[in-house]
């Protein structure tokens, strides 16, 4: 009790502990027993350790969850104009970050509910995959 109470004086005082004062606090550490109380300790995965076909078997398991829209919802719900060169304004002069390319006179673009701007079939295929801007990763379209 005693060691104790040196301890927890020193920490108010603003002093290091050592690793020997910080198992009066937590006995399991100091007998080896801390993941004595892992009550999921059988049912982790040591992916770390496991062959590429256990991973590829471990994928086929868990599968696919789609956070995608369909195309139809994207139709719906996406704001689509025209892209003028005469209209736009100097910030917009970067390019699709999707695909890359410069927009051009006359090409499709679709705005997301945040305000971002891409090629429609650039954002159309992004989308179906999952329902986030690719640049400030907020939802995209809100159904």
């Amino acid at each position: 009790m005693y060691q104790i109470r040196q301890v927890l004086s020193a920490m108010r005082r603003g002093e290091n502990i050592r690793a020997e004062d910080y198992m009066l606090f937590d006995p399991f550490v100091y007998h080896g027993m801390a993941d004595m109380h892992d009550r999921h300790r059988d049912m982790r995965l040591d992916v770390d350790n496991m062959s590429y076909e256990e991973l590829l078997a471990l994928g086929e398991r868990i599968g696919d969850v789609s956070t995608g829209l369909s195309e139809d919802t994207i139709f719906e719900l996406m704001k689509q104009r025209k892209y003028a060169t005469a209209t736009e304004s100097l910030r917009d002069l970067e390019p699709c970050c999707i695909c890359q390319e410069e927009y051009a006179d006359g090409d499709n673009l679709g705005a997301l509910d945040c305000g971002h701007d891409f090629h429609t079939n650039c954002i159309k295929q992004w989308l179906m995959l999952k329902n986030l801007c690719p640049i400030c990763k907020t939802t995209a379209l809100l159904k």
